[in-house]
């Protein structure tokens, strides 16, 4: 072999070779909860949803809130909570559709089952058909429902995670203190038509690049849905049932504002005497 030809040889091998450990490195650094569709946004312009409130077993409050890039707990000193799912992180600083739904219908269980009352993480239960591992992620960061044994997903036959409609979207909370559970499920209108069907082409690879274009635009007006639409409109609430806006969340959020307001003035009060 001419020493032409040996150079030859030996740069296409050095390319092979960097690309197979571009795609290794890829691979090993994509979030396994990562569900933004090429195409799509992982970031959201401002939103204006109330946090969730909860306690865990210790009675220690947690606020977890949508921000615009990402669903983020927060603890006692407003530390930021993370938490692995199966080797992933999160959260993981992008805001997927999963994410949002899993929260607003958390808010219409809280808001159902403790309306006068912030839960205790240790009081919740949930069964649901939703196979879509951004919404096991999300209640486990949450209600940490799977890892102790309080969640429960229930797929109808001949749905996976890559394969599903809206009827999957059924839920069933219970707050085992009292016995009492609260059922719903998401309503037509919420996901486009073809929705669904777009969405197994393109987990499956049979998706044309029009296709992947009209579902990253119908994924971000689903999770649009989902951070504008009031809970009556995203979910079916019994006449006489719906409160989106549980009282206790107003009373507690004004409260901390006027401890904040009034820890505030005292400290600086106090500098000025000093």
């Amino acid at each position: 072999m001419s020493k032409h030809n040996l150079h030859r040889v030996c740069g296409a091998r050095f390319l092979a070779l960097v690309s197979a450990v571009v795609l290794v490195v890829s691979l090993l650094s994509a979030p396994a909860y990562a569900q933004v569709p090429s195409g799509a946004s992982g970031t959201v312009d401002e939103v204006d949803l109330l946090p969730i409130w909860i306690f865990d077993e210790d009675e220690e409050l947690y606020k977890f809130v949508v921000e615009e890039d990402d669903l983020r707990g927060y603890s006692k000193g407003n530390e930021l909570i993370e938490i692995e799912v199966d080797g992933q992180v999160i959260p993981d600083g992008s805001l997927t559709v999963g994410e949002v739904l899993t929260f607003r219908a958390l808010q219409l269980a809280f808001s159902q089952l403790w309306p006068q009352d912030v839960p205790n993480l240790a009081d919740f239960a949930v069964r649901y058909g939703d196979p879509g591992e951004g919404s096991r992620a999300t209640f486990e960061y949450i209600t940490r429902a799977f890892s102790r044994g309080e969640a429960q997903i229930e797929m109808a036959e001949g749905m996976s995670e890559q394969n599903f409609d809206l009827d999957a979207f059924w839920y069933e909370f219970t707050n085992t203190d009292t016995g009492e559970t609260f059922e719903t499920h998401v309503l037509e209108g919420v996901y486009p038509d073809g929705f669904f069907e777009l969405r197994t082409k393109v987990k499956v690879g049979e998706a044309t690049e029009a296709e992947k274009d009209e579902f990253a635009s119908q994924w971000e007006e689903v999770r649009d849905n989902f951070l504008t639409w009031e809970l009556d409109e995203l979910f079916e609430v019994e006449e006489g049932e719906a409160e989106p806006v549980p009282v206790w969340q107003l009373v507690f959020a004004l409260g901390l504002t006027a401890i904040v307001v009034v820890t505030t003035t005292y400290s600086l009060l106090g500098r000025r005497r000093g």
